[in-house]
């Protein structure tokens, strides 16, 4: 049923929540991830060494591929008898592809705001790029509830996501920018290692050694605290609705 709401709902709690879970769940998102960051790897190489002429495919199957991942872990997230359930995976079907066309419709949208933003003279300055993020901001965020709403088998109001969203805008600015700070200390993290490898003369190691775990580790917890938060937040300002197991 419904969820009623008796207090204000606070991003940067969510955003632990989020951290948490994905902290004590690290084993399914890795096994579910990786495989994910691997063939959106394969589909670079094959469009830059095999299929340079198809246009747009790296963008397509990437975005699906992106979709397969956040569905099974949005889903993984806020549904416990998904979690208990041994055969829940990755799956490929209506809500992947309606996701999927989500994501695509937000690159369309940047693409636009940003020929409209060459045109009318944006020079690249700080302060003109500062504008043309906060209105991709102002355009992108009401609308980030799309998303789990989709993998969650939700109504679609628009409405209520935009003012709810809205409600909390300056709070969620805060959170994304506190998570920012914290992606980078990661990469701090891991790159100080490297940097003794380096002085020990094997750069090369060095060089390898980064982008295994940046890609490998890094890039898919950050993916999955990220679609965690957006999950949860949902759920906290939303509410779920009765949500049906159909594999």
């Amino acid at each position: 049923m419904d969820m009623e709401l008796t207090r204000p709902v606070k991003p940067t709690a969510c955003l632990l929540e989020a951290f948490r879970f994905v902290i004590h769940h690290r084993w399914p998102c890795l096994v579910r991830a990786v495989p994910v960051v691997m063939m959106t790897g394969l589909v670079s190489w094959l469009e830059t060494n095999i299929l340079a002429s198809a246009d747009y495919f790296r963008l397509v199957i990437n975005e699906l591929l992106y979709a397969i991942f956040a569905v099974y872990w949005s889903r993984y997230t806020l549904l416990g008898f998904e979690r208990e359930n041994a055969g829940f995976g990755l799956h490929f079907g209506l809500r992947e592809i309606k996701y999927a066309g989500a994501l695509i419709g937000y690159v369309v949208i940047t693409y636009i705001l940003a020929r409209i933003y060459v045109a009318g003279g944006g020079d690249g300055s700080g302060a003109s790029l500062v504008l043309f993020v906060a209105l991709l901001l102002l355009c992108f965020m009401p609308l980030m509830f799309v998303f789990p709403a989709i993998a969650l088998d939700q109504p679609l109001a628009i409405t209520d996501f935009a003012k709810s969203v809205l409600e909390m805008f300056f709070s969620l600015v805060g959170t994304f920018l506190l998570s920012i700070v914290a992606v980078v200390g990661l990469y701090v993290l891991i790159y100080m290692p490297m940097l003794l490898l380096v002085l020990l003369n094997k750069p090369d190691l060095a060089g390898m050694l980064f982008f295994l775990l940046s890609s490998f580790l890094i890039m898919p917890f950050v993916l999955a605290v990220f679609i965690s938060f957006v999950s949860i937040l949902y759920r906290e300002t939303i509410g779920l609705q009765p949500v049906r197991q159909d594999y």
